[in-house]
């Protein structure tokens, strides 16, 4: 990982290295030192310059200035506040002689400083560019930083600069307030190499030299525990795993910092081997952050697909986070961009439950958008008001804001699996069982939270289309070496075939498949002679609770003696015999597709005048809001 990583940022060049830099959040001021009859100073006269930015306001006047302020205080910033030359307060956050940077916490109308009764940072400045100025070789720099020290090194001074500042009002007080002094860039760059130098490892204590390279343990992403004992090896015979060069730890730094930018893509594809690969993927990148812009994972895929074949195969894939945290890496030997089944035919999802969301999935990120939105809720793949789509795989999600606890346990249950599915072209990562037990349940879960609102199924739209996916695609995950042409589509055509002659007594029930199904049409044909006000699919409950056949019998004929004053057609009568005679020893929930396939599909134990009355009312949903 290191080494891929390491020379992803080698390939990236100088240019991209600095797009997205960015000033930190506050006051930024340019002190410049003054000449005058051989002699040197700072007065009021050296406030070359000063801008202010937060994240959405800044002064526009000063762009230009803040873009410098930018590139200046990446070149002064500590590695982290553990490496800073203010320790142990680590209120001062640059580490060079010619950048102070202070939040205005630590000034004197911060809240930090009101509350502190240690030293104030006032008293430490002096300690810290004594530290700083053993970065600088040139006694000519040091006498330069000597006087920059001195007109910052109390709090009177200080004060006096930001006095002569309006815009220091605006901050607050977890902004900066940094200076600068006004030096050739290449002076900022020298004193960050040596500070680097010997920041950049974890610790100094194992660093080797072999040959003109220096070699340590790696930072990055890397705690060395050598103060908490029980995190160390207590058998191992070796003090460290493994060291790196100091060039690999140079670009290590780099691309975490490149990555808490937010111009490359999340995730991020790192090629290997193949030059042409990653010159292709690496020029993508430049092209569109030339243009401000931040290209995706999936317009890199699928351009290289369009531009270089079909062959993407040997790449690295990072994910992280906003705070540049890595969550997952993995190698991927071959993308896979299309979803096709074993006779080279794209999937499709058919409009078996009138949802109208029948579909032809185009690849693999057209999975999410048709699949996974509606499956998982709007609770993995979000589309937003603007009508963008977030993913969220690795990202904290709030319960509260699923659309039940279910839906919650889902998600986090198998969001890792579809996120190996489609990124990485696992295809073992989703099997046939997890993509049914996942339907079922988001399925079941829909018919729970069901209520009538205006006359409507609230839920009628999410179950019909999660059925009209489930029945169209669950085949294609089935991994097994005994597939069959027998499909859950295939099966539910012969069901709706086999209801229709079971209601005109040309069959009898002879499977468990055709009593689960002529069971769906019971319920449904029964539960619409009801008058009560709650209409709704949460009536359903107690018969899919049922695990055996005799219950789940039992249940059916006590609804028909509730409703047993009612008129039956004549297409009710053999359906009715032949489900209360039939028996199995089967778990009845090992059918609930079957038996849901007979609910929601058109019911065919209505007589032509039922079903003209039976549309009029709620629990016949043909249409809904």
């Amino acid at each position: 990982m290191i080494k891929e990583l390491s020379n992803f940022i080698e390939s990236l060049g100088p240019d991209l290295k600095s797009f997205g830099l960015k000033p930190k959040d506050g006051l930024h001021i340019l002190l410049k030192i003054q000449e005058e009859d051989g002699r040197i100073f700072i007065n009021d006269a050296s406030l070359k310059q000063w801008g202010f930015t937060r994240k959405k306001e800044s002064n526009p006047n000063s762009i230009s200035f803040l873009k410098q302020c930018a590139a200046l205080s990446q070149l002064a910033w500590c590695v982290n506040t553990n490496k800073c030359y203010d320790l142990p307060t680590k209120a001062i956050h640059s580490c060079s002689p010619y950048c102070v940077a202070i939040k205005r916490e630590n000034l004197t109308d911060g809240e930090k400083y009101k509350n502190n009764s240690k030293a104030q940072v006032y008293e430490r400045i002096g300690s810290y560019f004594r530290k700083a100025s053993e970065l600088l070789d040139s006694e000519n720099d040091k006498q330069r930083i000597k006087l920059f020290e001195h007109v910052l090194s109390s709090e009177s001074q200080l004060n006096h600069w930001l006095s002569l500042i309006p815009d220091y009002t605006l901050l607050k007080d977890a902004d900066y307030v940094i200076f600068y002094l006004d030096e050739p860039i290449d002076k900022y760059e020298q004193t960050s190499a040596k500070y680097l130098a010997d920041k950049l490892f974890n610790t100094n204590d194992y660093n080797k030299v072999l040959g003109e390279s220096i070699f340590g343990t790696s930072d990055f992403f890397n705690g060395f525990p050598t103060k908490k004992p029980f995190l160390t090896h207590q058998s191992a015979t070796f003090d460290i795993a493994s060291r790196i060069s100091a060039k690999e730890a140079k670009n290590l730094y780099d691309f975490q910092d490149i990555i808490g930018r937010k111009i490359l893509p999340n995730p991020l594809p790192i090629f290997i081997e193949k030059e042409e690969m990653i010159n292709a993927s690496v020029s993508l990148l430049k092209c569109e952050a030339e243009k401000s812009n931040r290209i995706g994972y999936k317009e890199i895929m699928e351009t290289l697909y369009n531009n270089h074949g079909k062959d993407l195969s040997n790449y690295y894939l990072l994910f992280y986070n906003f705070l540049g945290e890595i969550k997952d890496f993995d190698f991927v030997p071959k993308f896979q961009y299309l979803l096709e089944t074993d006779a080279n035919k794209k999937w499709e999802i058919t409009d078996l439950f009138e949802a109208n969301n029948d579909v032809i999935i185009k690849n693999v990120f057209h999975l999410q958008q048709a699949v996974l939105l509606p499956v998982f809720n709007n609770a993995l793949i979000t589309k937003t008001k603007t009508g963008d789509f977030q993913y969220k795989y690795f990202d904290e999600i709030d319960s509260k804001f699923c659309k039940s606890a279910v839906t919650y346990l889902l998600v986090q249950q198998y969001r890792k699996a579809f996120y190996d599915f489609i990124y990485k072209s696992k295809r073992q990562a989703v099997t046939q069982v997890m993509f049914n037990d996942i339907l079922q349940k988001s399925i079941t879960e829909d018919i729970r939270l069901d209520e009538i609102k205006n006359s409507y199924h609230s839920q009628n739209k999410s179950i019909r289309e999660k059925m009209n996916i489930w029945f169209s695609l669950s085949q294609n995950f089935n991994l097994s070496n005994t597939k069959t042409n027998i499909t859950m589509a295939s099966k539910l055509q012969e069901h709706r075939d086999f209801i229709k002659k079971l209601a005109k007594g040309e069959s009898h029930i002879e499977t468990d498949d055709q009593y689960a199904f002529s069971v769906g049409q019971l319920i449904y044909y029964l539960l619409s002679k009801s008058k009560t006000s709650d209409r709704s699919y949460k009536r359903l409950e107690p018969f899919m609770q049922q695990v055996n056949s005799k219950e789940l019998n039992k249940a059916i004929y006590r609804m028909f003696d509730t409703y047993k004053h009612e008129n039956f057609s004549s297409n009710f009568r053999n359906p009715f015999a032949e489900v209360m005679d039939y028996i199995t020893d089967a778990n009845v929930r090992d059918f609930m597709p079957t038996i849901l396939a007979g609910i929601f599909s058109k019911n065919e134990l209505f007589s032509d005048k039922e079903k003209v009355t039976v549309a009029e009312i709620i629990i016949d949903q043909e249409t809904e809001e």
